[in-house]
């Protein structure tokens, strides 16, 4: 394992050898791992899960209160308030818990919280739809960056690459068709009974995470367990203390710091995208706006499938690729997409093929946007993958459940603010101003960072590491 250099200050930040001279291994001896592939199967049923109860909550609202907008709004404040306020708390005390019981703790209980979706239809009972949201967020908030935290843990630097490509592909694949499942598995067994499948994947993703080799996450962090402060006043005053200590860490580090606001920017430009399509289709692509209300979800969907594509083959054929390389590249790709976007009303020839099961009549235009969609998410998968490769490589693995949790509150809070700046952008500007606003700024700061990834200066440094001190990848 990489030691750290413990130093101070932003002149003098934590100093790793760069992972560019640690050669990835490839897939093969990843999935002789068998704790790593307990928790990546684990992963795989608890994000399908994740993906369908939020289909479930929809459908369950809409047919039994009503299909107001505001409704809806008030269930994606259920999901996203304990992601804002809870995750970096939720850090600290992965840092404390053995980790492996709080993968399957935090999955059982989401099973458990499914339970009661139909207790509360069953009794007419809104809020308490909203209630099981937000409980079922809550423990996912615990979830997270253990699993997060658990990775490096289990796998050696050098499958660390391969390790979060493969993380990332299952990510992305149960956001496309976790979605999708949601929709035939209510039409199989109903709003009453659908829940039993939501319990059956927690169950699974539970005694998968049961295989998982991994205790505490350090002798120092196991020694703290019989340190029981006496009085609840100590346990926060404790709390407080360690939540402070990861703030102070990425104070003290910027190169941590760097990665992890590179990714907030990333999730930001995701889920603003995600809104911004809705204005496209309607504005772009389909003439009658019921109808793109209803099909701009297949250009979310061709820019997932890219993401799963370049995260295979990232981890295939490009984990000893210089890393800064991939991730700039990515923003000069999502850039240059969001900006190709903009073409789309000049592409006016038909094709006229249709997709069987679908309902997808192509045209040259709407083939034109699902093929610029899809080499954004390549795009994605080139800041993502790497990006959190890294930071496992970076970060002690002592403070790995503060920063990481501090990590996903960021990434929670930069998916509210830009649904909203998207959506009232594209109302007041139209989705063409706002496509140009968000695309030309991505592609700058890809260019930027690939001009200062490869010019020296005279002393042999990179303009960055002039500022804050040796920058390593």
């Amino acid at each position: 394992m990489l030691e750290p250099v413990e130093t101070k200050g932003l002149d003098a930040p934590l100093v790793f050898e760069p992972p560019e001279d640690v050669v990835s291994e490839g897939y093969g001896t990843l999935f002789a791992n068998t704790s790593f592939m307990a928790i990546w199967v684990g992963q795989l049923f608890a994000q399908l899960a994740d993906r369908v109860v939020f289909v479930v909550f929809i459908a369950a609202i809409v047919q039994y209160f009503g299909a107001q907008e505001s409704l809806k709004s008030y269930l994606y404040i259920a999901f996203t308030i304990p992601a804002i306020l809870l995750t970096a708390v939720a850090g600290v005390f992965v840092d404390r818990w053995h980790r492996q019981r709080t993968l399957v703790v935090t999955n059982a209980l989401r099973g458990l919280c499914v339970l009661f979706i139909p207790l509360a239809i069953a009794h007419n009972q809104l809020m308490g739809l909203y209630a099981c949201a937000f409980a079922i967020s809550t423990v996912t908030q615990f979830f997270v960056p253990a699993e997060a935290a658990t990775i490096p843990m289990i796998v050696r630097p050098t499958q660390l690459l391969v390790a979060n490509s493969l993380f990332t592909t299952t990510m992305m694949a149960s956001l496309v068709f976790g979605f999708t499942l949601g929709d035939p598995l209510i039409e199989w067994l109903g709003l009453g009974q659908v829940h039993w499948s939501l319990f059956a994947m927690y169950v699974l993703a539970t005694l998968s995470v049961a295989w998982v080799g991994a205790g505490y996450p350090s002798k120092k962090a196991e020694a703290r367990l019989d340190e029981q402060p006496e009085t609840l006043a100590d346990s926060l005053d404790e709390l407080m203390a360690d939540m402070k200590d990861g703030f102070a860490y990425l104070r003290g580090h910027w190169p941590v710091l760097h990665k992890i606001v590179l990714l907030a920017i990333l999730f930001s430009v995701v889920v603003a995208a995600t809104i911004l399509f809705i204005s496209f289709a309607k504005e772009m692509l389909y003439a009658n706006p019921v109808v793109a209300s209803r099909k701009f979800v297949w250009l979310i969907t061709t820019s997932g499938l890219g993401m799963v594509v370049a995260s295979v083959g990232i981890g295939r054929y490009a984990r000893n690729w210089p890393k800064h390389r991939l991730v700039y590249t990515g923003f000069v790709v999502i850039g240059l997409g969001l900006l190709g976007l903009l073409v789309t009303p000049w592409v006016t020839k038909t094709m006229g093929l249709t997709v069987p099961g679908l309902g997808l009549v192509y045209s040259y235009k709407l083939l034109y946007a699902h093929t610029i969609t899809f080499v954004m998410g390549l795009g994605a998968a080139f800041v993502a993958v790497p990006l959190q490769s890294v930071l496992h490589i970076m970060i002690p693995e002592d403070k790995r459940g503060k920063v990481l949790g501090i990590q996903f509150t960021l990434l929670s809070a930069c998916s509210t603010f830009p649904v909203l700046l998207a959506g009232l952008g594209a109302e007041w500007l139209g989705a063409g101003s706002m496509l140009l606003l968000g695309g030309a700024p991505l592609l700058m700061l890809g260019l930027w960072g690939l001009y200062d990834g490869n010019v020296k200066t005279r002393s042999g440094t990179t303009m960055v590491e002039e500022q804050y001190g040796p920058v390593h990848w």
